[in-house]
Order: structure tokens, then sequence, then C-alpha cells
């Protein structure tokens, strides 16, 4: 018996300079409105936050930062963004930084949307639902996260990197 696979690819790719000041359009043509921006500490402190979120106000969109992701994400750093989401009314994540912010993002989105414990989302277990929809913006060029659906998110009680395939 022949199975079958599924591949998603993002719908969109953005490449350039500035790239990131059409977030707000990118949302609209996807019919989201309530975005968390999932970044980091020095984003925030660099100003480049600020200008995301001013740019998503002037188009009418409030957004709402966490801030907290921390190099290497671990479940507790995930749990607590996934704490910050329900807070809000999201319906998107946008992920803006490196690959931590990023992975961060993925994860966020997909236990923001399923619950349970981000070790039911490891290898050998994929994730073929998609979680709230992830838009991902990097700062950086090196990790490629925008472009996959795989996430390592670090289990701090055992020291485990988990692979999470589907994300």
């Amino acid at each position: 018996e022949l199975s079958i696979a599924s591949i998603a690819l993002p719908r969109i790719l953005r490449i350039g300079g500035g790239a990131s000041k059409q977030l707000p359009e990118v949302l609209a043509s996807l019919g989201l409105a309530r975005p968390l921006i999932v970044t980091d500490g020095y984003l925030v402190s660099s100003g480049r936050v600020a200008e995301l979120v001013d740019g998503l106000a002037a188009a009418g969109i409030a957004a709402r930062v966490f801030a907290e992701t921390v190099p290497d994400p671990t479940v507790a750093s995930v749990d607590a963004g996934v704490a910050y989401l329900r807070d809000g009314d999201h319906d998107c994540v946008v992920g803006f930084g490196g690959g931590s912010p990023l992975d961060s993002a993925k994860a966020i989105a997909l236990l923001g949307r399923f619950g349970g414990a981000m070790a039911d989302y490891k290898a050998p277990h994929v994730q073929d639902a998609p979680g709230l929809p992830v838009i991902a913006i990097p700062t950086t060029a090196g990790t490629g996260s925008e472009a996959t659906r795989f996430t390592i998110i670090t289990d701090e009680a055992t020291d485990e990197k988990m692979l999470c395939p589907g994300l």
C-alpha cells in the first residue's frame, strides 16, 4: 500500500530590504487582524519591535508582544508564550528574529491551537493539522526556520533537544 505524503510550503515569501513593512498588507491578505509578535529582548531594545508594532498600529492593527524567548527555546519559555497568547484574542503569531524566536513562534502557534505538552509533538509524531497561522520575519540568515516545518525545543528537565516535525 502506498502512503500519501502531504507537503505544505510557505504560501508567501517576500524577500528584500524593508519587507517587514508589508506585514499589515500580508495580514490583511490572509484575513488576519490580531497578531501576537514573538521576539526577543534584543530586538525590543533595538527599537525594531516598536517599528513593527507602530507600522501595524498605523494600519489599525493592535498587536501584543511576547519578548521572553530564549536561545535554544525551552519547554518553559514556550509554555510562557502559550499562556501569553491565551491571555489575548490572537488569530495568528508573528515570529520576528533569529531561529529561536521563529522556532518559539511555531511552537506557540501549535500549542495555542491544540494544547498538550511540547513532548506530545516530538518525533516520531508528525503534526499534519496546522496550528494558528504563523508569519515569520527572519532578522538573521542562517537557521532557515522560516522555510521549514521543523522546530527544535529543549526539554530542560531532561536536557533533550526535541525535534518536532510538521510545525
